[in-house]
């Protein structure tokens, strides 16, 4: 169980706001380049040590939006954030399968849950 609150941000509300948020993705580099490809304006900073110099060089009072594949790595990503002092970290509910979801049915809500 994690000591800090995981906060979740859709895909349709990332996307509505996404000039409010900095995207940070999560994945190994060689993910971009795979089927799910990344999100234009997110900034790469794996999972690990490339993350923890990442949020050691982060304005802790912007709000950040962490993107993986799925979503269980940037929920850590997000635990990292908040040890690190980031006051808003949001996980991108479904990761990049979602928004590859989204992206191809804008109109089409993902189902909760």
């Amino acid at each position: 169980m994690s000591a800090y609150e995981i906060l979740e941000i859709t895909v349709e509300d990332a996307n509505a706001h996404k000039d409010k948020y900095i995207l940070v993705d999560v994945r190994e580099s060689h993910e971009l380049t795979g089927p799910e490809g990344h999100i234009k304006g997110s900034t790469l900073a794996t999972l690990g040590l490339d993350l923890i110099h990442f949020l050691e060089a982060a304005d802790p009072q912007k709000e950040y939006i962490f993107i993986c594949r799925s979503g269980y790595r940037s929920s850590k990503a997000c635990e990292m954030a908040y040890a690190c002092g980031v006051s808003k970290a949001y996980n991108l509910k479904g990761g990049m399968l979602a928004w590859n979801e989204w992206m191809r049915n804008p109109a089409t809500p993902l189902p909760s849950g």
